[in-house]
């Protein structure tokens, strides 16, 4: 019996040091088990950047995705999360859409009650607003540890995606403010009886003042300028632009293009500039001599200064890359240029943008979903579908594929956006305060430094 025991106890301390040699091997391939998502994802990289496929799948997961929109725009969207699960097959992504009003609403509330979803799209007017909320997860180590190509995103977008310094959302698509101008109107000689050129690729304001002129009509044909021009009953105006109620994409970079600004660094208001109120003065004055709409005749031209040319009495008016519905459903005949400049050539671009929830329980998951719909991939599927612009130049072939040739100005433009993100100071100004204040003067009717004098008032 004695020999028994010592051949079971040998037998015994065999099996438990195999035991503990296999243990630690097994804690040796796991050595990145305590690691953050985004660098256990890089431990093990190919030569091209990519995740190597590991011995064991992920585990299943479910993510929540938000965005406001109408029903059309949520299918495109549903469309797009499809292509990502089936590229990502252990990620479930749940769609939830809201109208824009209750989209923010839901925002605030979900940021009171920590149910905010795991991605959500953001507005570059409302970053400084919900940053302060403290909703966003900040993405620059995220970025970095991944290897995210940030140089495929314009600076001009990635701004108006920042708070604080820090990149808290990234860019997905890039509505552009461009200078429109209806082709068939220049063409016809009873509306362009003085032969007037159409708008050059970089007009000056200089160049679109003589058009303009030169396309304003009274029922007479006569231009503004010529003797027995009757003021009092023009039919065709050369442009149409309110600089006044339309401060954020309009106003704004024309002033930026003339060494100026909209707003100072500190949130003040920037329009007591000699460099400001030569453009002020320029658009009253332009209104004054009748090329130019009031805010009555825009009225009684539909009410939408962005869409003047699509009444056939307007020959050109600035508006955004997703006004090209609108003229293609009014079959008009439309050619684009960049925005009119004083000094240098400058525009808004308006992106809409993808962030993380500061509390996901899942950042792996999410972040993934994010760099897809951000990075090449997710960008060429939403270029294909032709509604919205990329903000990835990586998509750039991709959407002028589907849209045409035509078309690649809006991706050129952005070259030109101006980097002023929101505050909430500013957003009151451009979509409140501002247009009360300066619609009319800013057209000639209204005495221009009381208004500037109130909005200063308002801005403190």
């Amino acid at each position: 019996m004695k020999t028994n025991r010592k051949w079971l106890l040998g037998l015994f301390t065999l099996v438990l040091s195999m035991v503990f040699i296999i243990s630690g091997c097994g804690s040796n391939n796991n050595s990145n088990s305590n690691a953050s998502p985004s660098t256990a994802a890089n431990a093990e990289k190919s030569d091209n950047g990519s995740a190597e496929q590991t011995e064991k799948p992920a585990e299943p997961v479910t993510i929540t995705y938000s965005q406001w929109g109408t029903a059309e725009e949520l299918q495109r969207t549903q469309e797009l999360l499809n292509k990502f699960m089936e590229a990502n097959p252990n990620i479930t992504v749940k769609l939830e859409g809201k109208d824009w009003g209750s989209y923010w609403d839901g925002l605030t509330a979900n940021a009171a009650g920590g149910t905010l979803p795991d991605v959500f799209k953001t507005s570059y007017a409302f970053i400084e607003k919900y940053a302060e909320l403290g909703i966003f997860k900040e993405l620059d180590g995220l970025l970095a540890d991944n290897g995210f190509e940030l140089s495929n995103i314009d600076e001009s977008l990635l701004g108006l995606h920042k708070y604080g310094g820090k990149q808290v959302s990234l860019p997905i698509d890039a509505n552009v403010i461009v200078w429109y101008y209806d082709k068939a109107m220049f063409a016809d000689p009873a509306k362009n009886p003085k032969g007037a050129a159409v708008p050059s690729l970089e007009p000056t304001w200089t160049e679109i003042l003589d058009i303009a002129t030169k396309m304003t009509l009274d029922k007479n044909g006569k231009n503004p300028g010529e003797d027995g021009f009757d003021a009092d009953n023009v039919v065709q105006w050369g442009m149409s632009v309110s600089p006044g109620s339309t401060m954020d994409w309009f106003l704004e970079p024309e002033l930026w293009s003339n060494g100026a600004k909209l707003v100072n660094d500190d949130g003040s208001l920037a329009l007591n500039t000699p460099e400001a109120r030569e453009v002020l003065d320029f658009f009253i004055d332009a209104t004054k001599k009748h090329i130019n709409t009031t805010p009555a005749q825009i009225e009684g031209l539909g009410g939408q200064v962005n869409l003047g040319i699509t009444t056939g009495k307007v020959a050109m008016n600035p508006g955004g890359s997703w006004n090209t519905t609108n003229f293609q459903e009014a079959k008009v005949d439309y050619g684009i240029t960049y925005l009119p400049k004083f000094k240098e050539n400058k525009t808004v671009v308006q992106p809409a943008g993808m962030a993380i929830s500061h509390n996901t329980k899942h950042e792996e998951a999410a972040y993934t979903l994010l760099a897809w719909l951000a990075g090449p991939e997710g960008q060429s599927e939403l270029a294909k579908q032709g509604y919205s612009i990329p903000a990835n130049k990586a998509a750039s072939d991709a959407y002028i594929a589907k849209v045409g040739e035509a078309n690649k100005i809006f991706l050129d433009a952005q070259q030109f956006g101006i980097i002023s993100p929101f505050t909430v100071k500013k957003t009151d100004l451009v979509w409140t305060y501002g247009e009360q204040s300066l619609k009319n003067p800013l057209a000639g009717d209204g005495d221009v430094d009381a208004a500037i004098k109130d909005l200063e008032s308002k801005l403190k």
